[in-house]
């Protein structure tokens, strides 16, 4: 017997294909595609569930999710770019996304201007010749620059090149790049906003007039993610705000503490009063600008190694928003494929660590960075 009741949840819809009664019904579907689904690589009940959940907490017009964040970047640059045509990015942009743009997408005709993103003076001689997108991110990747969103808006606009904005860091908790003027946005769902290490998927979404292409990319292109796993982001989204909220302070702490206590370390965190884009900050996200801090351990590689054997309970991973501490060598992850040269420029050193900091108690994190720093500065 049926059960005459409603799910507090969503329910999970894994068929990968529907069914029609006939060719007539079949080809409304087609005409329809807002309101009927065909087949789950354009559309499925859980993505649209998911997309229209971001796209709200973005104020966006519309949105769509991706089986990752590379995905979501790949396919604003299909659908955006073509031969002959021009992108500026940013160059304290995520390693691998300089390397599609630097390698991959230059083998089709695409043309490349890398740009110092918080250099306003640069942007603006790189945007006097014509682009199709300005590409940046909110914090950049990872040593926590923060470009002028505002007045970057105003020079895309005035020489009308799309400004694309990777909003990972930040989540439009802290940020809505399209409140600033950004075109369109970008999320690595993998990353805080699921918190938990249990998916892998991406986000873009933007304002009326640039959606076809994009969505058409998508889809075409098979960069659509499975029902389960927009499920899994929709259950975390419920706990978003909690989880943000108790990391950023206990980044805002863990910084504090560690300017205070190891005075000779370079700390990168845009909530400190020294940081060069702290005014920037404070105006985009606030007092709490985000859960990740750059720290530069002494002695450099050995440094790192006796940083990580002896802070037990912070693990090296290659990724970050965990609900716990984690930390990262960007170095030899995210960067890897840059010369020692051009690392060394983005003040990315073999003794660097990108902390996303978790949302465990505080004395914690504290108690097992203290280990970890006196142990590589006795060896």
């Amino acid at each position: 017997m049926l059960q005459k009741s409603n799910t507090l949840v969503p329910s999970i819809y894994p068929g990968s294909v529907y069914k029609f009664a006939d060719l007539d019904k079949y080809e409304e579907a087609i005409l329809n595609p807002n309101e009927e689904f065909i087949y789950a690589r354009d559309g499925h009940p859980n993505a649209v569930i998911t997309a229209n959940e971001i796209t709200k907490l973005h104020n966006a017009d519309w949105g769509i999710v991706t089986g990752s964040g590379m995905g979501a970047i790949s396919s604003v640059f299909m659908g955006l770019l073509s031969s002959g045509t021009r992108i500026i990015a940013g160059k304290r942009l995520y390693g691998r996304t300089l390397k599609i743009l630097e390698k991959d997408f230059t083998r089709f005709g695409v043309q490349c201007n890398i740009v110092d993103e918080c250099n306003l003076n640069e942007l603006k001689s790189a945007l006097s010749t014509p682009a199709s997108i300005l590409f940046i991110e909110t914090i950049t990747n990872p040593t926590l620059r923060v470009p002028n969103l505002k007045e970057i808006s105003l020079l895309t606009k005035k020489n009308k090149t799309h400004l694309v904005v990777d909003n990972t860091f930040a989540t439009p908790l802290l940020c809505k790049p399209l409140d600033h003027g950004a075109d369109i946005v970008i999320e690595s769902l993998t990353k805080i906003m699921c918190g938990h290490s249990d998916v892998t998927m991406g986000y873009v979404g933007g304002n009326q007039g640039i959606q076809e292409t994009i969505t058409k990319a998508v889809k075409d292109l098979g960069f659509h993610a499975s029902p389960f796993d927009c499920w899994l982001i929709s259950r975390s989204l419920e706990t978003l705000q909690l989880r943000l909220n108790q990391s950023c302070k206990n980044a805002f702490e863990l910084a504090n503490w560690l300017k205070t206590s190891h005075k000779e370390i370079r700390v990168d965190f845009p909530g400190l009063q020294n940081h060069e884009d702290f005014e920037i900050a404070l105006k985009q996200f606030g007092s709490l600008p985000g859960h990740l801090i750059a720290v530069e351990i002494p002695k450099g590689r050995a440094g790192v190694n006796k940083f990580l054997q002896a802070a037990i309970n912070i693990p090296f991973c290659p990724s970050l928003g965990h609900s716990t501490t984690s930390v990262s060598h960007s170095w030899s992850t995210s960067h890897r494929q840059l010369t020692s040269d051009q690392k060394n420029e983005l003040k990315i050193t073999e003794g660097l660590l990108r902390v996303s900091v978790g949302h465990e108690p505080i004395e914690e994190i504290i108690s097992s960075f203290d280990k970890g720093l006196r142990a590589a500065q006795q060896f």
